[in-house]
């Protein structure tokens, strides 16, 4: 059954089917896709995901195993297989997959984009007959303000058509940094806001001056001296620290996702998976180096804290925390913080 990524939402309340296929180039709208058949399999209570990146060295015999196999955890499993690029191996694996489908467990393939032809092959079709085809077009220029904002309602911003094709404009077409602009737009201006054209090109401006990013490069890299003036500069011109601490919570949480993903497979394949640039790929490769399972988890338990305190709650000084937090980034541990003093 083929539907469109605005059906997948409705069909996924009706009931969850043995395998759903999502083939496209634009990374963002192939990954929500996926985040929302994952939601609705927690939903319908299948807790145990096993996670696949098949690549040309892939040995599809694990796979079709498993998918045979009783497990001891739970009733119903998730198969979640990513292919990057399809090869005549994957697809007679996937034809051999598709004779041993069943209730029990849920596939979800996640393929890069599947020409016409390749959809009228056997292996293909005998997938979508037993399950949901969700084929992702890209975004024409003419729709693309359109698009951004009515993700800026889904934020709670109201967006007008000038500031959303500046905003197009800026991003050229990328909606993983359209999306990651309208984020951040949010956290300057709050909910509820009207955003202009005035207010975008000031964020751009912001954007410019404050090098929010510069400080994520000198964090990555374990560049603690570059990392503390960036962050000094951020607070000296004023960047509300929210905004600061998402950038913490972001990066520290991309790293724990490539130390999960990386249990089951390589460093790049994690990578792949977390959609990371192939030329952000040394700065977090730099950063996994001086992490570990003990330090993310630390980091992100301080970042609880902090963000208390941003609040208004008790917790550490925001610039005394956001420090510590570049020294912890950065490799060094601070001798004692908030979280090793007992209550």
């Amino acid at each position: 059954m083929k539907i469109r990524p605005e059906q997948l939402e409705q069909q996924l309340k009706k009931n969850l089917l043995p395998i759903y296929i999502i083939s496209g180039d634009e990374v963002l709208l192939c990954q929500e896709a996926a985040d929302q058949i994952r939601n609705a399999a927690q939903f319908h209570q299948i807790d145990e995901r096993l996670r696949f990146v098949a690549d040309a060295q892939f040995d599809w015999q694990d796979v079709i195993n498993e998918n045979q196999s009783l497990s001891l955890f739970s009733n119903r499993r998730m198969f979640d297989i990513q292919i990057d690029k399809m090869s005549e191996k994957h697809s007679k694996a996937l034809t051999q997959l598709g004779q041993s489908l069943s209730e029990d467990n849920v596939i979800l393939l996640t393929l890069p984009k599947i020409d016409a032809r390749s959809q009228k092959a056997k292996w293909f079709s005998q997938l979508e007959n037993q399950g949901v085809f969700v084929q992702i077009w890209p975004i024409d220029a003419s729709r693309l303000p359109a698009w951004v904002q009515q993700r800026a309602q889904s934020l709670d911003l109201s967006l007008t058509r000038d500031a959303a094709s500046i905003i197009c404009e800026r991003g050229e077409g990328n909606l993983l940094a359209l999306s990651q602009e309208l984020e951040k737009l949010a956290l300057l201006h709050g909910q509820g806001a009207k955003i202009d054209a005035e207010k975008v090109i000031e964020s751009v401006a912001d954007s410019s001056r404050y090098s929010i990013y510069d400080l994520s490069d000198r964090l990555l890299m374990g560049n603690t001296k570059g990392a503390m003036h960036c962050l000094s500069q951020l607070v000296a011109e004023g960047v509300e620290a929210s905004i600061i601490l998402w950038l913490f919570n972001r990066e520290i949480q991309t790293l724990a996702n490539l130390l999960q993903t990386m249990q089951s497979s390589s460093f790049r394949q994690a990578c792949q998976t977390e959609k990371i640039w192939d030329k952000r790929v040394p700065f977090y490769e730099s950063a996994l180096s001086r992490h570990n399972k003990i330090t993310l988890p630390y980091m992100q338990n301080y970042l609880a804290l902090l963000d208390k305190s941003i609040k208004g709650l008790e917790g550490p000084d925001s610039e005394t925390g956001f420090r510590n937090l570049v020294m912890m980034f950065c490799g060094y541990k601070p001798t004692t913080t908030e979280l090793d003093i007992p209550a």
